[in-house]
């Protein structure tokens, strides 16, 4: 007999039955967080080197050891190489911080946006966002694996959840806070007159 196992009666047996066990989507998204969030203060811990970087690069400067001039030609380079690089591989965890998405009150822009979209294309289901912790607790907004937490999008650049042949949101009721606040008409990226009807000429670009 094992007497290292638990009897029916410990108490160590109730409280394992007590505690919920999570589903492995949860679990999955527990994981992915915590990674993401270690990303991040791994990116956060290399401003002491950078500092480090910058001090010894100012006191060979000012010691004459190195040209600034020259300095600054190859910092310039080097500098939209490491943009590239950052803007296609670079992963920082983005949350939105806002209150409960259900109990703030709205209003509902009068944008009369079935009129307008042959002029705007829902330009609107095109912007990016962050979601909040809401959101992702709920698990129903998709985000973007690359670029956590970003609302995701699908290769056209609209919102996953904008239906392709409707154009209506198919998450309506748990729709972000920035989805049921937004208005259009005081947007520059989308109209450069609301009123006369003038749509930002860059829209193809958002």
């Amino acid at each position: 007999m094992d007497t290292s196992a638990p009897l029916p009666n410990d108490p160590s047996v109730e409280s394992l039955e007590r505690t919920p066990v999570p589903t492995p989507s949860e679990s999955v998204a527990a994981g992915l967080r915590f990674t993401n969030l270690m990303a991040t203060i791994a990116q956060d811990g290399s401003l002491d080197s950078r500092a480090a970087i910058m001090a010894l690069t100012e006191l060979l400067i000012a010691q004459g050891v190195i040209d600034l001039e020259e300095f600054k030609t190859r910092r310039a380079a080097l500098r939209e190489v490491l943009a590239d690089q950052h803007s296609r591989y670079g992963v920082r965890v983005l949350i939105g911080e806002q209150p409960d998405k259900y109990a703030v009150p709205h209003e509902t822009a009068e944008s009369d946006c079935a009129a307008r979209y042959d002029l705007c294309k829902g330009a609107c289901c095109r912007l990016r966002f962050p979601l909040t912790r809401q959101d992702l607790d709920e698990g129903v907004v998709r985000w973007d694996y690359s670029r956590p937490y970003l609302n995701a999008q699908r290769a056209d650049g609209y919102c996953t959840h904008n239906d392709t042949a409707t154009r209506h949101c198919t998450i309506y009721a748990q729709r972000p806070t920035v989805c049921r606040h937004f208005d259009c008409r005081s947007d520059p990226r989308i109209w450069v007159d609301f009123a006369a009807r003038i749509p930002n000429p860059t829209l193809a670009q958002l």
